[in-house]
């Protein structure tokens, strides 16, 4: 054997052991898995036990590496999914965290649960912030973008709830000078005064499903909507106009989606 081959026979055997040693990397091999088209590539990740929107218990597991299918929600909502701070956020006292692949993941099964009605292309982004300003509000909405906290990821919370709740806030702000909007607050309840210079809604006395929900028809909305989605029975036992508003406006339809075996 000659210097040349004795040369290629050592760089091919140190080519084998560190082909073993990436294979045998639980983050070399499995980050490098390649995906088909129409595919996105999930990184392995602890994954904490959470409920899914219908209620179904998923438990904690380490996830493997995978392929996975690139659905109608990772199309819509996978590049609204921001880092760093909101722009012209007003809470300064804020900080934004860095997303986890869990995360990321958790929030497009919740948002791929939702009703689609509740998809509008003219949201800017949902942002993960570390501690709210509020705290332990678990998340928050301004200038058509979500902010999730750290706590929103809690397993006593259904995340698919908490982002229906933003969502129709933002909702309620596209309709609020519509004649929808109008419809909404003469059917539940709300109406508008005026005192000097300053305008204000003075809601009905009593049937709110969440207390805060007598501040203002904003809140209400956004209360009543979530409420239809995930606890109708007290919705229309509570607060039965809201119910059958709801209803009318979006049709039979207008469900979360459940969990298939």
């Amino acid at each position: 054997m000659n210097f040349e081959d004795d040369l290629r026979v050592k760089v091919l055997g140190f080519l084998s052991l560190a082909l073993l040693a990436f294979n045998g990397s639980s983050g070399w091999a499995n980050n490098e898995i390649s995906c088909g088209q129409g595919q996105y590539r999930v990184r392995s990740h602890p994954r904490r036990a959470y409920y899914k929107a219908d209620g179904t218990y998923v438990r904690a597991t380490q996830v493997s590496s995978s392929c996975r299918d690139k659905r109608k929600e990772y199309d819509f909502w996978f590049d609204r999914l921001k880092s760093g701070m909101p722009p012209s956020w007003p809470h300064k006292i804020e900080k934004p965290a860095k997303w986890t692949e869990e995360e990321r993941e958790r929030v497009l099964e919740a948002l791929g649960e939702l009703p689609e009605e509740l998809w509008d292309q003219s949201i800017k982004g949902i942002y993960r912030l570390k501690r709210a300003k509020d705290h332990p509000n678990p998340s928050s909405y301004g200038g058509s973008m979500i902010i999730l906290y750290d706590n929103a990821f809690g397993e006593d919370r259904r995340l698919a709830r908490l982002l229906a709740h933003e969502l129709a806030h933002l909702r309620y702000a596209k309709l609020e000078n519509k004649e929808i909007g109008t419809s909404y607050r003469r059917a539940t309840g709300w109406r508008p005064e005026v005192e000097g210079r300053n305008y204000y809604w003075t809601g009905r006395k009593q049937g709110y499903v969440e207390e805060d929900g007598a501040r203002g028809p904003d809140e209400d909305f956004a209360n009543n909507l979530d409420h239809f989605l995930f606890d109708p029975e007290r919705l229309q036992k509570v607060t039965p106009s809201a119910y059958e508003w709801i209803k009318k406006q979006f049709g039979d339809k207008f469900k979360i989606k459940r969990s298939t075996p």
